[in-house]
């Protein structure tokens, strides 16, 4: 049970010993350390119960940070970071930096804690138990309440066969060989569960080196000391794989409950998980996994009778744009056309997100500039800046999210903003990509996906005419990833639809200033001063994707013959972000934040309220990037096209004038 400390924090002892032996040492009881370990255990997973905490550990992603401060940020991210930074602040520094350092808290009690973790009676599981954390969504409404339900009793009902494609981080990896320090997790996840934070936790750097991904080739790295086989990390399989992250936070469990209450199960969808950190090409080269996904539509196809509606989220829409590719080249240029009825892309950033570029740039972004104190300085303990970066540059698949289209889409004349400005000078769009990489300048470790990064990223239209679905000659792999430079495929039955949220302020240029030497840390850092929001200058989106990249390529870039030659259309469908339907996201939370503190609720349970309970994800009216998967009218329109129906455009935002804006 945590229990919130009484007073003032307790301070470190000096031992005192006869024979002056540990006489400079601090300890702390047994009991004591334990009870402060077990709070911190619990106040880190209410980090990573958060989509946007899940962005700070791994790749991309994806997010948002729930300690996001001032005004006009994310008020629910506000609440969060004020609770944890007035309420536990100053003890976690204390703890951090005191002369009795974290990490040897850890190892002095490493073999206690991770023994009750391991025991499947109590341990960390049991502690998390002890939060009361709920079934969010799928136990929260009625069942007659339930989307669902509803659109049953309206008939709509099974009709086309559904394959859902999740995007960036969100399915959960599993290890099936690893070095000794994580063997006892055979089978269990290192990502996307509590045995995350139980690996995470008890050694920092041996999930790091099992995470990470080998920087020459892009696939598994080998064992250390041996290096004679592989750790292999694999991603989990079925709805399971990403309809939680962990328990009480859902991804895509409100979408598959959905489909089921019209009538949808094993034999008619489909969730195509796959490895996130590997590059598009590298999904076929150590999974198979285009292939396999091939082979799951036909098999759907054959026994419903019907073509396949695809939807993917987030980076999910394009590694389906890829697989379309893929398959038309590799496979029948038909195969398309002959299988799928509709593709509904849901917040997927189409033409990049800056994010993904920042972090990879300087180890750095958003979400981990704007934490508060308290988390920040824990995480920068787990995982600084220079690891973080090695780790994201070790995931290829983040550097597919970089932003294409150059100045026509991402130059100050379209944004108000440059991508990056370095010490305040402006960078264009080709400056900007040769900071990351260039042909005199390759970093060893982005070298894998050079071809990506010095050409494939830079192109702006098809190179080839194509007529009637055939170009002229085939696209290189390497730009397949860009959906500004190769044609769909030829399928003129098909339909489009572009679902996103909008409203939520998202980064979309950045201050940065040179700090480093590239070798201790990265050379370039953000300038987190330099603006009221981190560093960074907002615009409109979803938090995590703008809204440029969201719906350019539906509105404007596939009505060109060049990259959409069969003229297939594409209906765009916008939701406004309104958290609430009376008051705000911040005094709603500040109510749960001040009634839990009256309660004597701890930190962890603050933050675990504020993620179940304070703050209502998804729901009508989210158009966050994540929460937008339990909207209940996007969940509509996604049944709608599923039971062979279509839905109206609805265009809230500046997309049209942007779309006038820009010559692409």
């Amino acid at each position: 049970e945590f229990r919130p400390h009484q007073g003032s924090p307790p301070r470190c002892r000096r031992r005192r010993s006869g024979s002056g032996v540990g006489e400079q040492e601090l300890e702390l009881s047994r009991q004591e350390a334990k009870r402060r370990l077990h709070a911190l255990i619990g106040r880190v997973t209410g980090i990573f119960a958060s989509y946007t905490g899940v962005f700070v550990l791994g790749c991309l992603c994806s997010l948002r940070w729930w300690s996001a401060g001032g005004e006009v940020q994310s008020a629910a991210g506000d609440i969060v970071s004020r609770a944890y930074d007035d309420v536990v602040g100053d003890v976690v520094e204390r703890l951090m930096n005191g002369t009795l350092k974290f990490r040897e808290v850890l190892d002095n009690h490493t073999a206690a804690v991770t023994g009750r973790m391991k025991n499947a009676s109590s341990g960390f599981k049991e502690m998390l138990g002890s939060l009361k954390v709920p079934r969010v969504g799928l136990s929260a409404q009625p069942e007659e309440e339930r989307v669902g339900v509803r659109m049953a009793k309206l008939g709509f009902k099974v009709h086309n066969p559904v394959v859902m494609i999740p995007g960036i981080i969100t399915t959960g990896l599993e290890v099936w060989d690893g070095e000794a320090c994580i063997r006892s997790y055979f089978r269990q996840r290192i990502w996307g569960s509590t045995t995350m934070m139980q690996s995470l936790l008890s050694d920092p750097d041996c999930w790091v080196r099992h995470l990470a991904l080998n920087t020459t080739t892009g696939l598994d790295p080998l064992q250390s000391p041996d290096f004679n086989r592989s750790i292999r990390v694999r991603p989990s399989q079925g709805f399971e794989s990403a309809d939680f992250f962990v328990a009480g936070y859902w991804l895509w469990g409100l979408m598959i409950e959905a489909l089921a209450d019209i009538g949808y199960d094993l034999n008619s969808m489909h969730m195509a998980s796959y490895d996130w950190r590997l590059s598009f090409a590298d999904l076929e080269i150590r999974d198979r996994y285009f292939t396999r996904l091939r082979q799951q539509i036909e098999t759907l196809v054959a026994m419903n009778g019907k073509k396949a509606v695809v939807v993917g989220h987030s980076m999910g829409s394009n590694v389906w744009h890829y697989f379309m590719q893929w398959v038309t080249y590799r496979v029948h240029r038909n195969w398309i056309h002959d299988h799928i009825y509709a593709e509904v892309d849901i917040s997927s950033p189409l033409l990049g997100l800056p994010k993904a570029y920042y972090s990879l740039l300087t180890g750095d972004n958003r979400d981990f500039a704007s934490m508060g104190r308290g988390f920040s300085t824990v995480i920068t303990h787990l995982l600084n800046h220079t690891t973080r970066r090695r780790l994201w540059r070790s995931c290829s698949s983040l550097a597919m999210m970089v932003p294409i289209g150059g100045e026509a889409v991402w130059g100050v004349n379209q944004t108000g903003w440059p991508l990056l400005r370095v010490g305040g000078i402006p960078q264009n769009m080709t400056e900007a990509y040769d900071l990351l990489a260039n042909a005199d300048s390759m970093p060893d470790d982005l070298r894998r996906i050079s071809s990506w990064l010095l050409d494939g990223v830079r192109r702006a239209s098809p190179q080839h005419e194509a007529h009637r679905g055939v170009s002229t000659s085939e696209p290189p792999e390497h730009v397949w990833p860009n959906v500004l430079a190769v044609p769909l495929p030829f399928a003129p039955e098909l339909q489009k639809y572009s679902f996103y949220g909008v409203g939520v302020l998202t980064d979309v240029s950045a201050e940065v200033l040179e700090t480093g030497d590239d070798q201790s840390q990265p050379r370039l850092s953000l300038d987190k001063g330099a603006t009221e929001h981190f560093g960074f200058h907002m615009g409109n989106g979803d938090y995590a994707v703008p809204v440029r990249s969201l719906g350019l390529m539906c509105l404007k870039g596939w009505k060109d013959d060049r990259r959409n030659p069969a003229r297939m259309p594409c209906t765009i469908r916008e939701y406004l972000d309104n958290p609430t339907s009376s008051g705000s996201r911040t005094a709603n939370d500040r109510s749960t934040v001040q009634a839990a503190k009256a309660a004597g609720a701890s930190p962890a349970q603050i933050v675990t309220a504020l993620l179940t309970g304070g703050y209502s994800r998804g729901g009508q009216p989210s158009g966050d990037h994540i929460d937008i998967l339990g909207n209940e009218e996007m969940l509509e329109d996604v049944i709608k096209v599923v039971s062979g129906h279509q839905v109206e455009e609805r265009i809230i935002s500046d997309i049209q004038a942007i779309a006038d804006n820009w010559n692409g």
